[in-house]
């Protein structure tokens, strides 16, 4: 679920960083302000996506670890817990 909220955020990103470019562009009377403009939101883009998996994926546990469950000893609750 995270790795589409990264990818719908980094859309609306690269949008916005498109228009954003194109309005200065055109203040500043340039020629080809929608080749500039969609060439820096496709980079913008990439670098969203780049960061935010980084960002997101980066603090998940290895999963190489086993996990046992909670079981139940002579009557007692042993915690369950993840080992390699």
């Amino acid at each position: 679920m995270r790795r589409y909220l990264v990818i719908f955020l980094a859309i609306l990103f690269s949008i916005a960083l498109f228009f954003l470019t194109k309005f200065i562009l055109q203040k500043l009377t340039k020629n080809d302000t929608v080749f500039i403009s969609s060439l820096i939101s496709l980079i913008g883009f990439c670098l969203f996506i780049l960061i935010g998996f980084l960002y997101l994926e980066g603090n998940t546990f290895d999963p190489s670890y086993s996990y046992s469950p909670p079981s139940i000893v002579d009557g007692k609750v042993k915690d369950g817990n993840f080992s390699k």
